[in-house]
């Protein structure tokens, strides 16, 4: 074999070798997918680089891109910058004239949370209110009167307990000397005397009937007007007052009654508020100024809530969200065939380019090498 034939031989050799080489080490990043064994041992560089260290590829791609690609600093910058703010705020009118266009209620987006929440939630506040109006019925229901009404309240009870007997005492006198209370004891005083046989007819040879009643005024009156009766009444009226205050509402209401009493508080009570009525209620009709007011201003108030709120918690919501282990898992799901086909088409002319300079390179060795048998 002459010189120039050896040396284009080993240009040729040389090239191949490099070419092929380069070819196969591109192959064996995803090829073969599989380890694949001979007589039960595992053949070496099986599977390919990229399916061997799949997991470990995925972990630190997760970490690589939560830790230095999908901050939350970029989150926060991204959401901070003008153009963010303004889709936001578009978002926010949309949203808000979808809401009184179409007349949205809570119900409705209650029930886009979960199906039937709205009838849970009516069903709950109904079971509330019954439970908590018959718990405190049963409270109040052993309650001292004097401990439920409030201490101002109860001074001014007080005062006006202790003024009674005068008013009880120019009541008697006012009946009495009216032409009622005349002739409520003319009646009795007839009934009297014609009941009592000889007696009636001896006091009728004293006495008239008019006279009768006119001395039953006075002695009522003075009766009323003495001291020992004033004492008597008063004493009377503060030991009943006392009666009252230290007594409990059992002493006065059976079970009976109070259960038809909270009965009748829950049925008011729901009818007022009527929680279905409310829930069902336009959003935008709940109370027409304030919302208005917040279509104006309200608005720019939420952004900058939502703005702080994730420059505050931003951290902590991407520490709940799990990015990382989210993108391990998507990478660890996705087939490897795809992901071959994926990096292939993106990165095909630069393998096309590593190829080829493996062919070039293989050539210029193979060359080199043949000039150094050739001379040697």
């Amino acid at each position: 074999m002459n010189s120039v034939t050896l040396v284009i031989f080993m240009v040729v050799t040389g090239s191949l070798i490099a070419g092929f080489t380069n070819i196969l080490a591109i192959k064996m990043l995803f090829k073969p997918y599989h380890a694949k064994y001979l007589f039960g041992i595992k053949l070496p560089f099986t599977p390919g680089v990229v399916p061997a260290r799949r997991k470990e590829v995925s972990v630190k791609l997760g970490q690589i891109i939560t830790g230095h690609l999908l901050t939350p600093e970029v989150f926060i910058s991204k959401i901070r910058k003008p153009e963010s703010e303004r889709f936001i705020i578009s978002f926010i009118d949309r949203q808000i004239q979808t809401i009184e266009n179409e007349k949205l209620s809570i119900s409705y987006f209650l029930e886009r949370l979960s199906e039937g929440l709205t009838d849970k939630i009516i069903t709950g506040f109904n079971e509330t209110l019954t439970d908590k109006i018959h718990s405190e019925g049963d409270r109040l229901y052993h309650e001292v009167i004097s401990d439920l009404v409030p201490e101002d309240a109860l001074q001014v009870i007080d005062g006006k307990v202790s003024n009674i007997q005068p008013q009880i005492e120019k009541k008697i006198k006012s009946y009495i000397t009216s032409e009622k209370g005349y002739n409520d004891l003319y009646v009795m005083v007839d009934e009297f005397i014609e009941h009592r046989g000889r007696l009636a007819k001896t006091l009728k040879l004293f006495l008239t009937k008019e006279s009768i009643v006119e001395s039953i005024q006075r002695e009522v009156i003075k009766l009323s007007e003495h001291p020992k009766m004033t004492g008597i009444m008063n004493e009377f009226i503060s030991s009943e007052y006392e009666k009252i205050k230290t007594s409990r509402v059992s002493d006065f209401m059976s079970e009976k009654d109070k259960s038809e009493l909270e009965s009748n508080i829950v049925q008011t009570v729901g009818k007022w508020i009527n929680i279905e009525r409310l829930l069902e209620k336009p959003v935008a009709e709940f109370n027409p100024a304030l919302f208005e007011s917040f279509k104006e201003r309200g608005k720019y108030k939420l952004l900058d809530n939502m703005t702080d709120y994730l420059s505050v918690n931003m951290v902590r919501i991407m520490d709940k969200l799990q990015l990382a282990e989210l993108i391990k898992e998507q990478i660890d799901s996705f087939e490897i065939e795809k992901l071959e086909e994926l990096v292939m088409d993106v990165a095909k002319k630069e393998f096309q380019m590593i190829t080829l300079l493996g062919f070039i390179l293989g050539a210029v060795v193979g060359f080199v090498q043949g000039l150094i048998v050739v001379f040697l």
